[in-house]
């Protein structure tokens, strides 16, 4: 179906991107070039990446016509993990030419990553015929019309970002944006349009009290559960989809509410003898996949999630389940969120409070009521990470529980596509304020570099080093439980960062990218 729009002019004039406006004709140019340089090259494999959707797709299709192998990475640390030979491609630019072979979709085969419960990597192969008879469902169970921009939050490397975000438009001839949004001020359409997006990201709009300008006709959210007070706030703008399904079987059901998902066309569910949910599709290659998830029917077509059964562990001996735990924490007046996991075999929880006095003695304490296994290692956190695709980042709740320093309070942050003020406190209890100095404990100025870094690092996506900092200046002491604003400027080249505070300049510096 896709690929048919190769083959034929009758699509050249149609405009696919905007800002600025490129057709589908210029597109295919991109693509001719791309493919010649492919076909230059011994390696027969492509990795790509899914935030800039015109490059992303330009890349894309070029490898399905110089029949290379397709490698979907969300997370550029992947790529230690490939152990075959790959190009990772270049700009593009325009060659006049046509397609003169036909490709059959069910013969090009994608390798899509995902962490799973386990946060092992693990490789999912799919066909592009899986993911546009996914995507036609899409089109068909929403009737979505082709005036419409699509505009999205994710990236197009894992299975909801590409059908949605990326086939979707293609096969609806629809517009679509060329940058994935990262900041709520990009979201300005004049247009009637989609939002494809996470709970995780919408969260944080909701959190803002984010209001549209103009909103869209639907908002589809995917990859992490969507909370009723989340659902809430923008159903008042818009049609609100939660979709329901995974790396290995694409779309499986949605909901417009809170309770029932209904299946789409062409699906078909079980329930094994542990009540799991059984899967049979056209949207993935096998007959049927098990996922860990325990449903009930509540009628032929629709049912509810009660839990995951891949969220028991054993710790002493003991089965104990880190849903009913994170449960019985979330009744607690303080605790706004919270996620627990293993850890180096530790059982370990990050907790989200507003409540600076809040520390893991009490919270043991208030444990011990209903559960003998309680965790050991905790950290305090004003947001639960997640992934691009709005997951919860295990990788990075490891790093944050493998650090030897201890964690700053962030009581509030602020960010934007350039900047980001983050309050902070460093409470005097943090380890780094032992023996520096006994008499009167100040912020030691390596901290002050280590934490620059560490921030600027989540909110911007970079990977900045502490050996390329120059223009370091330390001017004013910060002491232990006082409140100071890191300011984080991003620019194309740099990173420029200062702790402020009463009127002052405590320490600044510029980090190189």
């Amino acid at each position: 179906m896709i690929l048919e729009k190769f083959y034929t002019d009758k699509y050249d004039n149609d405009i696919l991107f905007i800002n600025p406006d490129m057709t589908f004709g210029e597109f295919k140019r991109h693509i001719y070039f791309q493919i010649n340089e492919f076909k230059k090259m011994p390696q027969e494999n492509v990795v790509l990446f899914g935030e800039n959707y015109f490059e992303f797709g330009v890349n894309f299709f070029a490898s399905i016509f110089a029949k290379k192998n397709i490698y979907l990475i969300t997370d550029k640390l992947r790529l230690k993990q490939l152990d075959v030979d790959y190009i990772l491609p270049q700009k593009t630019s325009l060659i006049d030419g046509n397609i003169e072979e036909k490709i059959e979709a069910k013969s090009v085969v994608m390798n899509f990553f995902t962490s799973g419960s386990t946060g092992e990597p693990k490789s999912i192969k799919k066909t592009l015929h899986n993911l546009e008879v996914e995507t036609q469902c899409v089109i068909d169970t929403f009737n979505l019309k082709p005036d419409l921009l699509v505009a999205s939050t994710t990236p197009s490397t894992h299975s909801f970002g590409l059908a949605f975000n990326f086939l979707l438009p293609i096969l609806g001839n629809f517009k679509m944006i060329r940058h994935k949004i990262d900041f709520p001020e990009q979201i300005d359409y004049e247009e009637k349009y989609i939002l494809i997006s996470s709970p995780s990201f919408m969260e944080k709009l909701a959190k803002y009290d984010f209001e549209f300008e103009k909103a869209p006709q639907y908002i589809f959210l995917a990859g992490a559960k969507l909370k009723p007070d989340i659902m809430d706030y923008f159903k008042k703008y818009s049609d609100v989809v939660d979709i329901y399904g995974s790396t290995e079987t694409g779309d499986i059901a949605y909901k417009r509410g809170y309770d029932e998902f209904t299946l789409f066309d062409g699906v078909a569910i079980s329930k094994d003898e542990e009540g799991r949910i059984v899967v049979m599709s056209d949207f993935f290659p096998d007959d049927k996949i098990i996922l860990s998830d325990i449903i009930e029917f509540t009628t032929d077509t629709t049912f509810v999630i009660k839990k995951r059964s891949d969220r028991f562990v054993k710790i002493v001996e003991k089965r104990v389940s880190l849903d009913e735990i994170e449960n019985y924490l979330k009744q607690h007046e303080k605790v706004r969120d919270c996620y627990c996991m293993l850890c180096d075999d530790k059982f370990c929880c990050a907790v989200v409070t507003d409540d600076i006095s809040l520390d893991g003695k009490a919270l043991k304490n208030y444990l011990l009521k209903y559960s003998e296994i309680v965790p050991k290692r905790w950290r305090f956190l004003d947001e639960i990470p997640k992934t691009t695709s709005g997951k919860i980042d295990k990788t990075k709740l490891r790093q944050i529980f493998g650090m030897n320093l201890s964690l700053p309070f962030v009581v509030s942050r602020k960010t934007n596509q350039q900047e980001v003020f983050i309050n902070l406190v460093f409470k005097n209890s943090c380890n780094f304020f032992r023996g520096h100095f006994d008499v009167m404990p100040i912020l030691p100025g390596v901290v002050q570099l280590y934490y620059a870094k560490f921030f600027a690092d989540e909110v911007f996506h970079t990977e900045l080093s502490t050996e390329k900092v120059k223009k370091v200046k330390f001017s004013n002491i910060i002491k232990p439980d006082q409140e100071v604003t890191l300011k984080i400027s991003n620019s194309e080249n740099s990173m420029e960062f200062s702790y402020l505070g009463n009127d002052k300049v405590y320490s600044s510096g510029i980090f190189i990218k």
